[in-house]
Formats: C-alpha cells, structure tokens, sequence
C-alpha cells in the first residue's frame, strides 16, 4: 500500500509537476521540479534524478540536491545507482558504508555523509530504463523502510510518464555520436541547428526582461510556441498568456478582441465585455499577424503600448493596465511603412526585441529528422498506434523535402504517416508528400481580355496549387493575409461557371 504523508498522494504531487508541461516551459525546470516534489513526498534530505545516455552507456545527473557538485555521470551497472539502472531493480540500503557497491568518493568530494539510500529505476511504455531516481537520508533519523519504497516507487511510475511527454524524452531515444551531448532547451520545442541555437539565446534574453518582442519568420515556423516559451521563461509566468490572432477575425472585430465593449456599444452589442487586454492583466499578450491589423487600429494599439491606457468600445471610463507585448508577423513590416500600410511609430515601438525564426529548410537535416521523431512518439501516443521508427528511405524522403509549410506540415506528414503505417515502421509509400518538385512559374502569357480582379484570383489559385493547397504558404508567397486570400478564391469560385 502507498502511504499518504502531509504532502499528499504520489499523483497529488506530480499532478503539480505536470502543471509544468505547458508548451515552452525550461526543461531544467521541469526536471528540478520533480526531484523537489519527490524529495518533499518520500521526507529524504537529498534526491537526485539520474538519466541514461545510452551513447556513452552512462548515468548522468540531470537535477539534484547536490550543490558541491554540477554533474555526477556513472557507467551503467557500476555503483548502486548503475546498477539499478542496468537490472531495472529498486535498491533500499540501509548502511552504504557497508554495501559493496557504495561509491564512497562521492560524499568525499561533496562532504556529505550517506546514512541510507532508496533507488528505483524510470521505465517508459516501451519497458526502457531511462533513468534512475535516488533520495538519501531521512529527515525524521533511521533507515527507508518498505512504505518509502512503495512511494517511490509510485512517483517513479507518474515521474517517467511526466518525462515521456517531454521533448527530452525523445532526446534521449534518438541516436547520437559517443561524444555528442544531449541539446534541448525547451518543452516541444525541437532544433539544435546553428539558427535555432541563435533563437534560443535571444529568447533566453527576452524572457528575463520585459521588453516588446516582434517575432518574425514564414507562417508555420513556431511563432507562437517561442511566444508561450518567453513568456513561461518570464518573471510573468504565473500570469496570463492572451493570445489573439488577426488573420482569424474580421476587421471589424478585432477591435473589440482587443479592448473590449460596453453594452449597447453596437448593434448585438446586449452585454459588457472585456477584452484581451484586461485578461491579460500582469501577463503577457500575444498578438499574432500584427501585419494584419486595420490601420486606424494601430494608433489606439499604440496608446495602450506607450502609456497602458484604453477605452472599451462605447465606453468614457479609461482603464488601466499592466501587460508584456509579444508581437508576430509572416509579413514584411519595412516594406509596409514604406507602403504607408503599417505606422512607423508602431513598427520601431513593437521592433525592441526582433527575433527571426529561420524556414525549416534552412535548418537542415538534422532538424527535420529531430522535429519528425519527435512527432512520430506524440502521435502514435495519441493514437494508440505501434509505430516506432521511419525506415531509412522514408526519413530521406522526409530530409529531401523543401517544405513550404515549415513545421506545421512536418507535422501533419507525420501524424498521417502514423495513422496509415502498418506496423512499427513508417515507409516511404505513407508519406503524404509530393512526388515532384511543384513548379515556380504559373504561366508563360498573359490573357489581355482578363481584367485585373481577375487576374489577381487566377494568380492566386496558381500559387495554391504551386503550394499544394497550402494556404498559409501561398499566403506568406503572395503577402497577403489568409483572410485576404480565401476572399480571392471564394469570388473566383462564385464567378466559375
């Protein structure tokens, strides 16, 4: 039987780690969390979370209360943590000094004295020793007796289910060279590319300050995942995060998305209601496509960035309030001031932190391949499917492709991928991707008798089908809005006969 202490049951106190798996959180924070909420539940003095690095055929420290030292590695089956990592088997040791197994350099180096250890290993769905969790020492005196390894036990079960919903865990099934560390940074987000290492240090930057954030980059490139990280990685964190997308409403809505309005303010208009911005009192707001807001908009959206102040639509009342901007475009900003379609003044107050998020072809291979495992665990999870592996020709195929749609259409090839494979490996076959490189050029001539509108629609639908359907991408190509686009092909529809 599981004992119940003062901090509650083993799901009760990773119920709060899991809290934590919101997208884009530090992993380090994850990782800390755990031992913490461990050692509170089992009343060690010490814990430590060990994982295995399969490329060296060691353990290494991952979080621990162990301040003397940054980083313990052991070789698998060699000491007591090792060892219960090479048999599976948890150890409860009521005198280390004693065992034939205890590492006494350990508490040399650190100083501490070891008086008892309870160690029990972290098996994923697969059957696969991924880690170990260690605690030392009982507050209350004495030795670990059988309820403590009951409870640890129990974490270890919820601690390895918390950790397969992470991208480390997928880090640490992907093969690496001996020598090669494990590389992430944060919670699903998935790239260790020289671009994506820049991204990350200017993220780590934002995030311990305050500063506006314009994110920039093709749609379908993580915008909003690096939005959710800077803000979880932010003394914000505990606060809202508001996100309003301008390609998803009308024009004539987004003004009332934003800041709110009294009743009777419009026509259907029967009830006050606040706006973005009041939610995200404290926190942070996410404006994706800002390129889209209506200009006579932009002023008001700049009033309330420069002096936090606003009124609901229909209302007298000026309200107050305390928020960070983060700020997202496909669009090009420079050449839409020079336009005069986007303010200037908006453009430079929005533009404090730029941050370019690179096309995932530019990333190269070793992203793709990273993003495609990644995907491949998250949806034979979801959908309960066997699949483990892409074979080796259908993982070129996926590396050979340019992808248009960046990351979100990774990600869709992946998940169908998964729900048609047969057994455990994906083939080349289930790969919903383009046989042949798409043409670049819609047309040699141009019909004179057309007249702009329609040209403009016919345009449009060249550069879909150029894209595949994609209509985010074709989007980002002709830089329009989505809106602006289906717009264009729903008239060309109506007209065709």
């Amino acid at each position: 039987m599981v004992r119940k202490n003062e901090a509650g049951s083993p799901s009760v106190q990773l119920s709060r780690v899991a809290r934590l798996l919101d997208r884009g959180v530090d992993l380090e924070t994850i990782v800390a969390t755990i031992v913490d909420e461990i050692v509170k539940a089992v009343g060690a003095d010490r814990g430590t979370l060990y994982l295995v690095d399969r490329a060296r055929g060691q353990l290494f420290s991952k979080a621990a209360h162990l301040p003397e030292l940054k980083e313990i590695r052991l070789d698998i089956g060699v000491g007591i943590a090792g060892t219960v990592a090479k048999t599976g088997k948890t150890m409860r040791i009521a005198d280390p000094y004693a065992h034939p197994l205890f590492n006494k350099a350990v508490d040399k180096s650190t100083g501490y004295k070891t008086e008892t250890i309870l160690t029990t290993p972290l098996i994923d769905k697969h059957q696969d020793v991924i880690g170990v969790l260690q605690v030392l020492n009982k507050k209350s005196g004495g030795a670990f007796d059988e309820r403590d390894e009951e409870t640890l036990k129990a974490l270890a079960v919820h601690a390895a289910e918390v950790i397969a919903r992470t991208s480390l865990y997928q880090e640490l099934r992907l093969p690496r060279p001996e020598h090669a560390p494990l590389d992430y940074r944060y919670n699903f987000i998935v790239g260790t590319s020289t671009l994506m290492r820049q991204v990350y240090e200017l993220v780590d930057k934002a995030a311990r300050t305050d500063a506006t954030v314009i994110l920039q980059g093709e749609s379908g490139t993580g915008k909003g995942l690096i939005a959710r990280a800077i803000h979880l990685n932010s003394a914000r964190k505990d606060k809202p995060f508001v996100t309003i997308d301008c390609t998803s409403l009308p024009p004539s809505l987004i003004e009332s998305e934003l800041f709110g309005h009294e009743k009777g303010a419009f026509t259907g208009a029967d009830r006050q209601r606040p706006g973005k911005f009041e939610a995200a009192e404290g926190g942070t707001i996410f404006i994706d496509e800002i390129g889209e807001l209506p200009l006579e908009l932009q002023s008001k959206l700049l009033r309330v960035i420069q002096d936090g102040e606003f009124e609901r639509i229909g209302g007298r009342e000026t309200l107050t309030v305390n928020f960070r901007l983060i700020a997202a475009t496909h669009r090009n900003l420079d050449q839409m001031v020079a336009s005069g379609t986007f303010r200037a003044d908006l453009y430079y107050r929005i533009r404090v932190v730029p941050i370019l998020l690179p096309p995932l072809r530019d990333r190269g291979a070793i992203d793709v391949r990273r993003l495609a495992e990644h995907f491949l665990d998250v949806f034979a999870e979801k959908h309960r499917r066997p699949v483990r592996r892409f074979s080796d020709a259908a993982m070129q195929r996926l590396c050979a492709h340019t992808w248009p749609g960046n990351i979100r259409e990774l990600e869709n090839c992946v998940e169908s991928a998964v729900v048609l494979a047969d057994g455990e490996e994906v083939r080349p076959e289930q790969l919903n991707l383009p046989e042949t490189v798409l043409p670049t050029r819609v047309a040699k001539t141009i019909d004179l008798d057309l007249t702009l509108a329609e040209m403009e629609q016919r345009y449009a639908r060249a550069v879909l089908d150029a894209c595949g359907g994609n209509q985010s991408e074709a989007a980002r190509r002709l830089d329009i809005s989505r809106n602006t686009l289906a717009r264009l092909l729903k008239v060309q529809e109506e007209r065709t006969p």
